[in-house]
């Protein structure tokens, strides 16, 4: 295995009043086996397109027809994988390096090197390169480059080829070609610019052409798909004219069976059944007709898609305006789901309430509010990749147990009116009521039965519930009745009001 780390510009300036001297770094032999390589491809490519061909007299004679199969040319098997995002993968990934690295190590049976100048991921939270948190250990080593177009792999693969010397070129590119507008042609042409590069570096290399897979959620899908299945359908001619007895081009079938909705966790870049499926191509482009490995087993196998993990260390803590919930951040995750469930009382179901974008801090939060005081609240949190949702976390539980409101003051009965004033924190009020006990011949002397506390089990019942309001009309029927009042902050319940007596005669 090798890992290199891709070196910083070797050139800089430095300026001393009005004179600027410029400071040069030496590049190294590779370096300048690949530029020597460089300016002896744009002469022989001038001479041809000058000249018709080289010849010395008569037509040229025919080329020989390529073999059908070709063997392994090594042990252990040096493979760069090359390309765009879709190579390098981000941060939680396996990519689908690993997966095809697992098929050819454990069930191919093939001793083999991955080589190539990064071993990183990019990581899509920060917006930078240089992670190494992937799903599962192997061999990294890879030469792609988040963003990367055709055109700039075409420039930069010569000196990897060089620097890595593989065996195998395995080339995923041209997604970004298209999506910022460039046309079947072109992207075909760059494609056979990437080939020339590396042959010039390695003659005998072995390629593989990867499909462009296609995408599913940017600004323009369909003009972007009709692009890339036209580059798609020409690649088998292109492979096949670019092949010749030393170095054969074969296409990996990428974007066969590819459903961008279910295979993408975004718009471009493949989850884990996405993975899958590219490599599983890759492996079967490897084996027949390159005899490396053996072709992926099918059915593939089913795979879990989205974050791997659930969210650890969950809490919810009491603020002024609702709840805070926090938890540890999840390799891999975008956004984050958090849940809610009611306990008590009147249980409600699980809800989500909404989705949060990850961030880079260590520790994430989410701010809660609309609760009702009194009630036990149960929280959960899963990470998600794009669309795709990881495993739901362990639940925590939280009770309001907020101070109760006070009773309310100032009962008064005007002309049939209940009124009171409001009490501090109050989201509701209870008016309750109970008949007067009354005596006398007439039947006209009533009073309070007692002086027991307001309940049911004292005579007591509820009459009205007033929201927004701190008065009650009270109808027919009310007279001869006493009344209290108790502040309610949802379900809290607060202080009884003083009793107020309403007879007929008031």
């Amino acid at each position: 295995m090798e890992q290199t780390d891709t070196p910083p510009p070797a050139e800089g300036a430095e300026e001393t009043g009005r004179r600027r001297r410029w400071l040069w770094a030496r590049p190294p032999v590779s370096g300048l086996l690949a530029i020597t390589m460089a300016a002896m491809a744009f002469t022989m490519l001038v001479l041809q397109t000058t000249l018709g061909g080289f010849r010395v007299d008569g037509p040229a004679p025919p080329r020989p027809a390529p073999p059908t199969e070709w063997s392994p040319p090594g042990d252990p098997v040096r493979i760069m994988v090359c390309g765009d995002s879709r190579v390098q993968g981000s941060t939680g990934d396996y990519t689908w390096r690993y997966w095809l690295w697992e098929h050819l190590t454990e069930h191919a049976g093939v001793a083999v090197d991955f080589v190539g100048p990064r071993n990183d991921l990019f990581d899509p939270v920060a917006d930078r390169p240089g992670d190494h948190r992937y799903a599962a250990d192997f061999d990294t080593d890879h030469a792609g480059v988040w963003g990367a177009t055709a055109a700039e792999v075409a420039e930069r693969i010569g000196r990897e080829v060089v620097d890595a010397d593989p065996h195998y070129l395995l080339l995923l590119v041209g997604v970004n070609d298209i999506v910022r507008g460039a046309s079947t042609a072109e992207v075909l042409d760059r494609t056979r610019g990437i080939v020339a590069a590396a042959r010039l570096a390695k003659g005998d290399i072995r390629i593989v052409l990867g499909e462009i897979p296609p995408v599913w959620g940017t600004e323009n899908d369909r003009a972007a798909n009709t692009v890339i299945h036209s580059y798609n359908t020409a690649l088998p001619t292109l492979a096949e004219q670019l092949t010749t007895a030393n170095s054969p081009v074969v296409v990996a079938r990428t974007a066969a069976d590819y459903a961008p909705a279910d295979d993408n966790w975004d718009a471009v870049h493949p989850n884990t059944r996405g993975e899958l499926k590219i490599a599983a191509a890759f492996a079967d482009a490897l084996a027949r007709p390159l005899n490396l490995g053996a072709p992926y087993p099918r059915p593939l196998p089913e795979v879990t898609v989205g974050p791997t993990a659930a969210p650890e260390d969950v809490r919810a803590e009491r603020t002024a305006e609702g709840v805070h919930v926090y938890w540890e951040d999840v390799e891999g995750a975008t956004h984050y789901e958090v849940f809610q469930r009611r306990v008590s009382p009147d249980p409600d179901e699980q809800t989500s309430l909404g989705v949060v974008a990850a961030t880079a801090e260590e520790t994430e939060t989410y701010e809660v509010t609309g609760l009702f005081a009194g009630a036990v609240y149960e929280f959960a949190v899963r990470a998600l990749k794009g669309d795709d949702p990881g495993p739901l976390s362990a639940s925590v539980q939280l009770e309001l147990d907020d101070d109760p409101p006070p009773a309310p003051e100032g009962l008064r009965i005007v002309a049939g009116v209940l009124t009171w004033e409001a009490a501090p924190g109050a989201t509701h009020y209870a008016v309750w009521r109970r008949q007067l006990k009354c005596s006398g011949a007439a039947g006209d002397q009533c009073a309070p039965a007692d002086s027991a506390e307001v309940s049911a089990d004292t005579g007591w019942e509820t009459v009205a519930v007033v929201h927004d309001a701190t008065q009650v009309e009270l109808g027919p029927g009310h007279e001869g009745h006493e009344f209290a009042v108790r502040a309610h902050r949802d379900y809290l319940a607060g202080g009884f009001s003083e009793r107020i007596v309403y007879r007929a005669s008031d």
